[in-house]
């Protein structure tokens, strides 16, 4: 609701592509937001809208998809992000950790209890 010019948005998608990922990505280059697309290839139509793209082969040839190589681009750009943005990364997750304990976001082992 508030993403303008100062934000970046990132869509993933991949075959099939999902049309709320797009019209997501619509509206926040339409609020003047970067848009980054990771995506499969130079067909998918995440591109139409994106400012930049990542794209990592998605191999669907089986009726398993192998995401493997897209979640590796996502993972060495968290790992970059989060490099760069070291000093605020503590506060961050400390607030992440209340929410998702506030949520119950994830359930606890026996053992943690």
């Amino acid at each position: 609701m508030w993403v303008d010019a100062q934000d970046a948005v990132v869509g993933i998608s991949f075959p099939r592509y999902s049309r709320q990922t797009i019209q997501a990505m619509r509206f926040a280059q339409s609020r003047g937001a970067s848009v980054i697309a990771v995506t499969d290839g130079p067909n998918s139509p995440l591109l139409e809208c994106a400012t930049h793209a990542l794209l990592a082969r998605s191999d669907m040839a089986s009726f398993v998809d192998s995401l493997a190589a897209p979640l590796s681009l996502l993972n060495a750009l968290i790992v970059e992000v989060s490099r760069r943005k070291q000093g605020d990364l503590p506060g961050t997750f400390s607030q992440l950790e209340e929410i998702w304990e506030e949520y119950q976001v994830y359930e606890k082992a026996e053992h943690e209890e």
